[in-house]
């Protein structure tokens, strides 16, 4: 079939394409946006608009909720003996697609925090779930184990015997007095 002859196109959920010379790929692929893929569509039906010089234009539409739209899309089919064939292998064609939230969705979720769809349900999830506070402890009780550790460090050097100038390495032999009436206690 000459691809700029095509008028219509219907593509399925959950079905693959026809192929020839490639592997078999699902008709619909949705590719993210900020929606995210939760709500694939059923059925699809890609209308031809016209032939830019280079390929066909293509606009889309499917039942969907008011909340969400289609972004950006792409219509790929497979040429019938090369890549680029003008000719195409009918039942080949798929439609990779950005899922978008309308300017309603985006209300709708910055009012509620979300409104159901489990892209954002999981976002809220993940967070609400409490993880950032177990990387806070974790963060703390490192912190604490390394305080520990130079604190324990400098106590079994002083413990040592610093009368022995020589036994010191030369940075710590080589401190200056304390201020006058600083009383060594407070050390």
């Amino acid at each position: 079939v000459l691809l700029r002859d095509v008028q219509a196109l219907t593509l399925h959920r959950g079905q693959y394409t026809t192929s020839r010379r490639t592997a078999a790929v699902p008709q619909l692929q949705c590719t993210g946006g900020s929606a995210g893929c939760s709500r694939v569509p059923e059925v699809v039906q890609c209308y031809n608009k016209g032939w830019d010089g280079y390929d066909v234009q293509w606009q889309c539409k499917a039942d969907l909720e008011n909340v969400y739209r289609f972004g950006q899309i792409e219509v790929s089919c497979e040429g019938y003996d090369y890549p680029d064939d003008p000719y195409i292998l009918r039942g080949s064609c798929s439609l990779l697609f950005r899922l978008e939230l309308t300017e309603e969705g985006e209300r709708k979720v910055k009012n509620s925090g979300g409104f159901g769809s489990s892209y954002y349900q999981s976002k809220k999830d993940y967070f609400d779930s409490g993880s950032g506070a177990v990387i806070v402890i974790v963060l703390l009780i490192l912190a604490f184990g390394v305080y520990k550790f130079f604190l324990s460090n400098k106590q079994s050097q002083q413990s040592s015997g610093q009368s022995d100038r020589f036994s010191q390495p030369f940075w710590q032999s080589q401190q200056a007095p304390p201020p006058p009436g600083f009383q060594s206690i407070y050390t």
